[in-house]
């Protein structure tokens, strides 16, 4: 015989083995993502539940039912790693087995892994229900409701002073050897998942390989984020610029002409978003305000009709309406039966067609915009709703919050708002 029989020969013999070794992997697929099914649905439940009832009693069951998911999963991520990659020519098969290769907190011992969970579900519930003593009042102050108002609303510079340095001491000394501990676990997982540490297994989330002209790397992404900051930059220092010499009108005798903006100014607890500060720092005092919390309270908006209309939003762009069980299992508001909940807003894909937002929604702008970004990664979460478990998440997390905040700056529009009734017909829109 001839050396390319032989050859052909081979070829034939590598092509059945892949062939094989794709069917195997596409049978332990299907296994996996209908047991991860239930699975998840039942640890996502659990952790609803604490979120929106903070109990000892709801600890331990979320405690219970994200150990059942975590020796599931590492299970299985040990199984994936059987296959090789390289014999998976299924670009949807391969991407999925690399998803589940990646051994995410089960790279972990039993041990530390559960240490890591009790960690995040103790700093949870400080965040979540540390109160400060309010001198002037003596009632005490959580930070959803209650400290943040002092943050959005006060011009008191020193009530402001209180509230900042009141809920770190309260809170962050508790959270603080917590938090240490948390640090050091997660670097480890991150190791032990081959990345340097936590913030480079963080990057990771944003690498693509083997998509041909659409590879992206970690090094490109801090490449891109220095240039965009760059670009950025220039308008930033004048934009800094001009709020601190608001500033100096409103609180003269605290603020340095050429210093740094003190944090507990800028209207909300982390000095994240300047939005509370658009009644100080307006360039055109006698222009109409874009600011609707007045007219929503006048018009005796809740947070029901915030959501309903957010849901028409979406609608109007063809995309579709929020399912009955969001209505039926979402916390919009929050509770008035004394129960401890989470606050702070976030979009809940549990699965099994299961959307949910935990919101504890005030009759505001902020609000309402904060409404539609929430529903935007609901809208997201119903888009890839039909694919396999292993598939159905964001492209990277960068992409859900670009989804989320679109809408938002789409409903900041003034033309949105006046076919609301929020905006009077004639408000000048500028160019």
């Amino acid at each position: 015989m001839t050396g390319s029989f032989w050859l052909l020969l081979s070829l034939v013999a590598v092509t059945a083995a892949q062939s094989t070794t794709e069917e195997q992997a596409k049978t332990f697929l299907e296994k996996f993502n209908h047991e991860a099914e239930d699975l998840s649905y039942q640890s996502s439940l659990a952790s609803w539940n604490y979120n929106t009832n903070i109990t000892d009693e709801n600890v331990q069951k979320m405690n219970e039912a994200r150990a059942k998911w975590s020796a599931f999963y590492e299970e299985q991520s040990r199984m994936a790693k059987t296959y090789s990659l390289e014999e998976i020519q299924n670009l949807t098969l391969k991407r999925q087995l690399k998803a589940l290769q990646h051994s995410g907190t089960s790279a972990l011992s039993a041990e530390k892994s559960k240490r890591l969970n009790t960690i995040l579900n103790k700093m949870s519930t400080i965040y979540s229900t540390g109160k400060v003593l309010d001198p002037n009042t003596q009632e005490c102050l959580a930070l959803e409701p209650g400290l943040d108002d002092i943050m959005e609303n006060s011009r008191d510079y020193n009530r402001r002073l209180w509230a900042w340095e009141g809920w770190r001491a309260e809170v962050g000394k508790q959270l603080r050897p917590l938090y240490e501990e948390y640090v050091v676990l997660e670097n480890e997982m991150a190791r032990a998942n081959n990345y340097e540490d936590y913030g480079d297994y963080w990057r990771g989330d944003y690498e693509v390989t083997g998509a041909g002209d659409y590879d992206y790397s970690r090094d490109q992404l801090m490449k891109d984020v220095e240039r965009t900051f760059a670009e950025i930059k220039p308008l930033y220092e004048q934009l800094h610029a001009y709020v601190r010499a608001k500033l100096m009108h409103t609180y003269p005798s605290y603020i340095s002409p050429t210093g740094c903006l003190p944090a507990h100014l800028l209207g909300d607890m982390w000095g994240r978003f300047w939005t509370n500060l658009y009644s100080l720092t307006v360039p055109f005092e006698h222009k109409p305000s874009i600011d609707v919390t007045e007219k929503m309270e006048n018009q005796s908006w809740d947070a029901e009709r915030i959501f309903k209309e957010a849901e028409k939003f979406f609608v109007s762009i063809s995309l579709p309406y929020m399912t009955q069980g969001f209505w039926d299992n979402s916390m919009l508001t929050e509770p008035g039966d004394g129960r401890k909940v989470v606050c702070h807003p976030t979009a809940w894909d549990l699965g099994k067609g299961d959307f949910r937002i935990k919101m504890c929604t005030k009759v505001t702008m902020d609000d309402f915009l904060t409404a539609h970004h929430e529903m935007g990664h609901i809208q997201y979460d119903m888009a890839y709703a039909a694919q396999p478990y292993l598939l159905r998440n964001g492209a990277n997390e960068g992409f859900h919050e670009a989804v989320g905040e679109i809408m938002s700056l789409s409903a900041a529009t003034p033309h949105y708002l006046k076919a609301l009734g929020l905006l009077a017909p004639d408000f000048h829109e500028d160019n």
